[in-house]
């Protein structure tokens, strides 16, 4: 076999030793056979052979890994074929297979098993499977709330997002911050780093926020005032073509001077404000490039309360008149909409940020601790459990590597020795975490390492990979030196890093190649996809020939799935039939269903495309098996699994039944359900008349099952349920004896499920997946049949098993429909790339903390009864993050054309609108040289390609739906077909009637049974109205009418009526009555309310901002009324009395004021907290602090009567025999108690 012919940059990659090699690998380009040839050659080097087993090779998956190994093994062996002599070659090829290629979890858990004792860990440590994980996490969280709930700062922080009704979000937050911290190297340190800027008084000016929004800030008013500029030289020309016809048309001095009036009339408005907000943009983008916040927002500020009128046409009085007013129209919409960007992105003044510094600090503080209580009481259960999760096995392997000032340790610089070079594929999806160990493994200088990736290609973003690592190396390492491998250096001398571009593909057909440069040359930046797409990130055809194939551009009508997935289908449908050439080595041949690969971003809309190709007849394969729980022919055995470790949930034991394991029928479980019922129901009437009035409860599914298994009937059907309620019995003993595996195959050979699911479609693959859940099983079921439910229910919500996922492809003789991620790594001859109208996930920008690896942290406040508002750090990240998240979705589009061999064809919906006209929008931009501002506005891939297929030489269609025929094209070799698809004409209908059928005579049995089913009512419908448990508050809040919120910038400076009345609350809640009824005796009560504040915040009953809003003369009016003279006079005074009681269901919707409900027997649990109950010797008073303004009497009754009733029913309850005598509503702002 003779050599492959390397290109000179391929070469290069192979044969340098200079030093740390970064090569950036375009797609198609061979990078795994320069990785292979490399290996190759380092351990046949003749002067400095290495052995195979002292090359560390890291892979992204266990498959890559194992590929790449055979591929080394092959080439080994080719060697030895040639060289039957050389004995070395044979010892390489047997070191080979103990050589550390494979992922770099892999190479962690080997050296956590070989270095334990160095670590804190049991010798005899598991790695966790997701299940077992997500139970370990729930438990850990649940206890870290209960936990940090004690600490008020968490609770102020809870409230922002939970509002003291749930702690899901206060949760979830904490999850989220562990999870994005274990990605980073030290992250206990990174934590520290996140807060420092909060931590620094007045301090926003010099911050990384600070800095971000004006850089975003100026960089939107460049944009509008270039928008601005083109419209009004647009306008300009429309005035004086206006002018010279209205001088055309006078025919008189007189009215050629009226026409120009007119003329001038109708334009000065347009033109005046053009000028005016071209000028403003001008000067906001001139602060806001020198950095002058103030000045910057003080000028923005008028616009934002409405004193100066905002930027653009709205509200003009003059319509818009000549022959570019659309075009003008569309920019000065645009730059208004900019101008609104950069008033939310400088949405507070330096004084207000720093209030929000203070006031975020103590909440990021105590979410902090909460993150590191989680990570210890986590890691604790894991230790308990002996158990490790993959980022354990990273984090405990940086631990024998570096120590916490990051030097190298003792056992680092002996391991460095066992390997001669440390070589890294799809390094672009490296995290920081791992590139801090490949650090530690090669040499001090660093000069072994070879790093493979194509930055283009990173698009694991959301499993914390950070394309910013490539990118810094791309940015500061220097080319290679003329292209050419460096020899090595001398002994002692370290070597130098260099970057190599691998651009030549290898893959693609030309006329491919240059579609997807001239699509990506109009689109991919350094901001929106971490590269420009020049020298180095080009792609260059490898494989010029005679075929040159094609790319096509078709947009559809609308933008659903079904009409996509329809055109598609056709489509491919016509490809087949007419023959269409595709490559098939050195020759062409008519491509087949196989050849196609429908690419979709996700797997949401699959069915949609399945049963368009299915109702053409085309053989379709979806590869849609990321989530092994979601498999219909997996369920049927989780269903079976719950119904073993607990029989009584009927829908999984009718799952179970009605799967192919026990082959019940629907009408079974109705004939299982009838028999039941029969026997329950002649069963009550032998129990005898006293019974009657008895109402029977519903039996369970498997409580039928018994009672068909005790009777004596045998018949077939209960002989069936008779052996299926045997084989469940066994099925049960067995699992609390035997392991999970063991369970699992006596399941599969009692049952034959393996061989029914082999005689299915895919059968091969379906018993596949059996046998990955049974492997699951094995190694989740370790602690008993419950815990294998609760691994499995925990593995379904995490969307996987922790098993590696099998690689994507395409089967024989079939259609594949896949993700763009799951092609990563594939190429087929036709790719047709669809749903491009999908919007981007941003849900990223949205999350209660926001965290970045280098700009920190950053949250939302609350004003007290007021909506969340962002702070400037949460602005400026979520900016940040809705940048990095286009830039990923820019690369994910970019593996998606890069999949296609000979055709590449593209959908993508017009996206027309009465409304709107995104080809209008995109000339707008593109002709004001705004392109980038537009396309990092993209939401979705339509936008994108819209916009790079409007400029093509090809998209003559494309300008006239823009209107815009003048718009220059970008030149290009590129030969892009593009159609716009009409919609498809609904059938005519006939002008006829259809013919009728003569009507049928209806059966009078079965109209009288079908009367009788429909006439039925559900016997309890009333209850439907009744609630299981009512909370005192939600009452309340029923009652009350919604009232609306001051605005945020007027809350930071005023008191809002609720924060007036948390301190009011807070005061009265813990006051000592009798020091102050011993002030008011003496005459000194306003000394001793202050005193009796300070009190309590020196104890921490109060916190002091809550303190400082107390209102101490509505507390003087309180003490000298009739409320506090009720409670000095009883005998016990109760405060914030929380209960939770059964109440009979009349009283309390009576309580309620609901009438007309019949309830009887039934109960309501009713939950609340009362402010005061004073115990008499005799009775009970109950009065309650209300601090409610602009409320009369009647106001305070209607609104709070219903829960003072329900207070009275349970305290009622509880102090039986003692009643409830009196129930008043203390207003502090009437300064009056008034009798409820």
């Amino acid at each position: 076999m003779s050599e492959p012919k390397w290109t000179p940059a391929q070469r290069a990659a192979i044969e340098d030793r200079g030093g740390a090699l970064l090569v950036s690998a375009a797609a198609g380009s061979g990078k795994t056979a320069v990785l292979t040839e490399r290996a190759v050659r380092l351990i046949t080097d003749p002067e400095h052979p290495v052995d195979a087993d002292r090359l560390l090779i890291v892979t992204f998956t266990n498959a890559a890994a194992a590929e790449l190994r055979a591929r080394i093994g092959q080439a080994l062996l080719r060697l030895s074929v040639q060289q039957p002599h050389n004995t070395a070659l044979r010892r390489q090829r047997m070191l080979l297979q103990r050589a550390p290629i494979c992922t770099i979890d892999a190479f962690c858990l080997d050296l956590l098993h070989k270095h334990f004792q160095a670590l804190d860990i049991p010798p005899d440590f598991a790695p966790a499977d997701p299940g077992s994980v997500e139970v370990l996490r729930a438990s850990a969280l649940a206890e870290t709330l209960e936990n940090a709930y004690r600490d008020p700062n968490f609770c102020a922080f809870a409230d922002l997002y939970g509002k003291g009704r749930t702690d899901q979000a206060a949760g979830n937050t904490i999850l989220h911050v562990y999870d994005f911290l274990r990605a980073l190297p030290d992250y206990d340190r990174r934590m520290d780093e996140y807060l420092a800027p909060w931590q620094q008084e007045n301090g926003f000016g010099s911050t990384c926020w600070h800095d971000l929004l004006l850089a975003e800030a100026a960089r939107c008013a460049g944009a509008a005032r270039e928008l601005l500029t083109a419209a009004l030289a647009d306008c300009k020309e429309d005035f004086v073509l206006a002018q010279a016809q209205a001088e055309e048309k006078g025919r008189t001095a007189a009215s050629k001077a009226k026409a120009a009036a007119g003329v001038n009339d109708k334009f000065a408005e347009p033109l005046s404000r053009l000028e005016n907000a071209a000028a403003l943009l001008g000067e906001v983008e001139r602060l806001a490039a020198s950095g002058e916040w103030t000045p910057l927002y003080d000028k923005l500020t008028p616009y934002v309360l409405g004193m100066e009128e905002m930027p653009g046409f709205k509200g003009m009085k003059k319509r818009l008149t000549g022959d570019h007013k659309a075009a003008v129209r569309t920019r000065t919409d645009e730059a208004a909409k900019l101008f609104e960007q950069i008033t939310e992105l400088i949405s507070c003044s330096e004084e207000e940020a720093e209030a929000d510094r203070r006031e975020a600090l103590p909440r990021l503080r105590a979410l902090f601790a909460a993150v590191r209580d989680f990570d210890a009481r986590f890691s604790a259960k894991k230790k308990e459990r002996k158990l490790l999760e993959f980022s354990d096995f990273e984090h405990q392997a940086l631990r024998l590597l570096r120590t916490p000032e990051g030097e190298p340790t003792p056992l680092c610089q002996s391991i460095r020795q066992n390997y001669a070079a440390v070589m890294v594929d799809e390094y672009q999806d490296t995290n920081a975490l791992q590139d801090a160990i490949y650090r530690c493994l090669a040499s001090p200088a660093g000069d072994d390492l070879f790093l493979v990736g194509d930055l283009k290609q990173s698009i694991y973003r959301f499993r914390q990979a950070d394309p910013s690592i490539f990118r810094t190396k791309l940015d500061v390492w220097a080319s290679l030196p003329g292209g050419t491998a460096r020899p090595r250096p001398a002994e002692g001398t370290p070597g130098t890093d260099a970057l190599l571009a691998l651009d030549a593909n290898f893959r693609s057909a030309p006329q491919v190649v240059a579609g997807i440069n001239f699509i990506f040359e109009q689109l991919m930046t350094p901001r929106l996809g971490d590269t420009a797409y020049g020298d180095g990130q080009r792609l260059v055809c490898g494989a010029p020939g005679e075929y040159a194939g094609s790319v096509e551009a078709h947009f559809l009508p609308d933008d659903t799935a079904e009409t996509d997935a329809a055109w598609i289908a056709q489509r491919i449908e016509e490809l087949v039939q007419n023959g269409t050439p595709v490559r098939d080595g050195s020759s062409t041949r008519p491509v087949q269903y196989e050849d196609c690969c429908i690419l979709l971003a996700a797997r949401g809309d699959f069915l949609a495309y399945e049963e368009a190709l299915t109702a053409r007849g085309i053989p379709v394969y979806a590869d849609a098996r990321e989530n092994l729980m979601e498999a219909a022919h997996i369920r049927p055995l989780i269903s079976l699994l719950k119904v073993i470790d607990n029989p009584a949930q009927d829908i999984y034991l009718a799952a179970a039944m009605l799967g192919p394991m026990f082959g019940f029928t629907d009408d079974d479980l109705v004939r299982l359900r009838a028999q039941s019922a029969a026997m329950q129901k002649k069963a009550q009437e032998e129990q005898g008349a006293k019974e009657t009035g008895k109402r029977a409860s519903r039996m369970s599914l498997y409580g039928a099952v018994l009672q068909v298994v005790q009777s004596e009937d045998e018949t077939p059907f209960t002989q069936k349920v008779k052996a299926f309620y045997a084989r469940l019995t066994e099925l049960r003993r067995m699992a609390r004896s035997v392991p999970a595996e063991q369970l699992l195959e006596e399941i599969f050979v009692s049952t034959g499920y393996l061989a029914a699911l082999g005689v299915l479609e895919n059968g091969a693959r379906r018993r596949e997946d059996a046998r990955r859940f049974a492997a699951f099983c094995a190694e989740s079921g370790t602690n008993g049949i419950s815990a294998l439910v609760r691994a499995i229910d925990a593995a379904a919500q995490a969307g996987s098993t922790g098993q590696d996922a099998v690689p994507g492809g395409a089967r024989p003789g079939c259609v594949t429909i896949m993700t763009i991620h799951r092609s990563k790594g594939l190429q087929f001859p036709v790719v047709f790339v669809g749903d491009t109208a999908r919007h981007f996930n941003l849900s990223d920008t949205y999350q209660p903390v926001l965290l970045h690896r280098e700009y920190g942290a950053g949250l939302r406040l609350r004003p007290e009864q007021g909506d969340l508002y962002k702070t400037a750090a949460y602005t400026a990240l979520a900016n940040a993050h809705a940048q990095e998240t286009r830039s990923e979705q820019m690369r994910l589009l970019y593996v998606a054309l890069t999949r296609a061999q000979d055709m590449l064809i593209l959908t993508i919906p017009l996206g027309m609108t009465k409304t709107g006209n995104p080809f209008a929008r995109a000339a707008a931009f593109l002709a004001a040289g705004a392109g980038e501002t537009l396309n990092r506005q993209a939401n979705s891939f339509a936008d994108w390609l819209r916009a790079a297929l409007l400029v093509h030489p090809f998209g003559g269609p494309l300008r006239r739906l823009a209107g815009d025929l003048e718009l220059p094209f970008v030149f290009t070799e590129s030969e892009i077909t593009v159609s716009v698809q009409e919609a498809q004409p609904e059938p005519e209908a006939s002008g006829q009637e259809p013919e009728q059928p003569a009507a049928v005579p209806a059966d009078p049995a079965l109209v009288a049974g079908l009367q009788e089913g429909f006439v039925w009512r559900y016997p309890a419908a009333e209850l439907a109205a009744v609630p299981a448990k009512v909370s005192v508050t939600s009452i309340v809040h029923k009652a009350e009418q919604t009232t609306l919120e001051r605005p945020a910038f007027l809350s930071r400076d005023g008191l809002t009526a609720a924060e007036m009345g948390t301190a009011l609350h807070a005061f009265l809640e813990h006051a000592d009555f009798s020091a102050l009824a011993a002030a008011k005796a003496a005459g000194g009560l306003e000394e001793a309310i202050l005193a009796e504040r300070q009190r309590q915040v020196d104890r921490q009953l109060v916190a002091p901002e809550i303190a400082e809003k107390l209102d101490v003369s509505r507390i003087c009016r309180f003490v000298e009324g009739e409320a506090f003279a009720k409670i000095c006079a009883a005998d016990e005074v109760l405060r914030e009395l929380a209960f939770i009681t059964a109440l009979p269901a009349e009283a309390v919707l009576a309580a309620q004021g609901t009438e007309g409900v019949r309830a009887e027997g039934e109960q309501v649990l009713v939950q609340g907290i009362a402010d005061l109950v004073l115990v008499y010797p005799d009775h009970l008073e109950l009065l309650d602090y209300k601090t409610d303004r602009r409320k009369t009497e009647a106001d305070f009754l209607r609104a709070y009567r219903a829960q003072l009733n329900l207070y009275a029913l349970a305290i009622d309850k509880r102090f039986a025999p003692k009643k409830v005598t009196y129930k008043g509503i203390c207003s502090l702002e009437l300064g009056k108690l008034i009798e409820a």
